[in-house]
């Protein structure tokens, strides 16, 4: 593994942003840790802004941050490590990509994010199918309405190639709810899938430290 001090980690969708954080430097500790949340994925001068202030020796992108870090990777250095956790090249189930959210499920999210009175009850509702372990109250620290929004369209309308993924290293858990593994792998030959392990960061961002041998390079 090359010296790593520095790592830019993007965002999975509506998460709390010092929770991530620590999830990060929990897997990866003595290391500095900068967060990037897309408040407007889809624009490139946005995705130049965030990755010019937040130079890194290792890119991690998780879930949703994995779909754009992908889309703009070539604006990273030749000479740093990137990864994709919980990886999506196409978020819906109708692209074949490994994504198993329909249109329907998809529009129904964003029609009860922008007609809903509590933005708080929408996002509870929708995390309790998936394994996020993040407490109730950090909710509170979750980006705004129109930020999830944009992050919703982007999951909708955007497509990955395999060619991007090419020079990442792709990282999956078997019980993902959100990804099938095998349909997924048939895009990405070198997909890692950890058996035992759901879309959660925690586990995913500690199996990547082990495959960078972080702790016998920094102990």
């Amino acid at each position: 593994m090359d010296n790593i001090s520095a790592i830019t980690a993007i965002s999975g969708w509506a998460l709390p942003r010092k929770w991530f954080a620590d999830e990060v430097a929990s897997a990866f500790p003595g290391a500095r840790v900068q967060i990037i949340y897309p408040e407007s994925p889809e624009s490139l001068e946005e995705a130049q802004v965030l990755l010019g202030r937040y130079p890194a020796d290792l890119y991690i992108g998780y879930s949703l941050g994995s779909l754009w870090l992908l889309k703009y990777g070539h604006l990273l250095p030749d000479t740093c490590i990137k990864a994709v956790l919980a990886p999506i090249l196409s978020f819906l189930d109708k692209d074949d990509c490994g994504g198993t959210t329909s249109e329907i499920q998809l529009k129904y999210l964003i029609r009860s994010l922008k007609q809903g009175s509590d933005q708080s009850a929408t996002l509870k509702n929708f995390f309790s199918h998936s394994d996020l372990p993040f407490s109730e109250e950090m909710i509170e620290d979750i980006p705004d309405r129109e930020v999830l929004l944009k992050g919703l369209e982007f999951l909708k309308t955007c497509k990955a190639r395999k060619e991007d993924a090419k020079n990442f290293l792709s990282i999956l858990g078997e019980n993902d709810i959100f990804i099938k593994g095998e349909l997924l792998r048939a895009h990405i030959p070198d997909l890692d899938i950890i058996q035992g392990v759901g879309h959660a960061p925690g586990n995913l961002l500690k199996h990547l430290a082990d495959r960078l041998n972080w702790k016998n390079h920094n102990p």
